[in-house]
């Protein structure tokens, strides 16, 4: 009898499981297609624009200055863009170090 219900526990559980994968199978075919939708790709890049416009300016800046640079030096930007390539990395390790600190709560003594 204790074998019967045990069974009957894990087909349920089974049953279960197959719901949620089906359920996750459904939301990565919707995420996939979202992401191949240009329309989609426009509305975050208006939202993220709308969110940061500090940044953008500065990010444009920075576009202008750089075309204007490759446009009369192109050798020179090339050389430049490969040295802020080797800093890319110690960006990252201190934004996930920065970020870190940021999600942890303030302990109080």
């Amino acid at each position: 009898m204790l074998q019967r219900k045990a069974l009957v526990k894990l087909n349920q559980r089974k049953e279960q499981l197959v719901l949620q994968s089906d359920a996750h199978r459904q939301r990565l075919r919707n995420d996939w297609q979202r992401l191949q939708s240009p329309e989609a790709w426009l509305d975050e890049i208006v939202g993220l624009a709308r969110r940061h416009p500090v940044w953008l300016v500065g990010l444009a800046a920075a576009t202008g200055t750089l075309v204007v640079k490759t446009l009369r030096q192109p050798r020179a930007v090339i050389s430049g863009i490969g040295r802020i390539g080797n800093l890319i990395p110690v960006a990252f390790a201190v934004w996930r170090l920065l970020r870190r600190k940021w999600r942890q709560p303030a302990s109080h003594p």
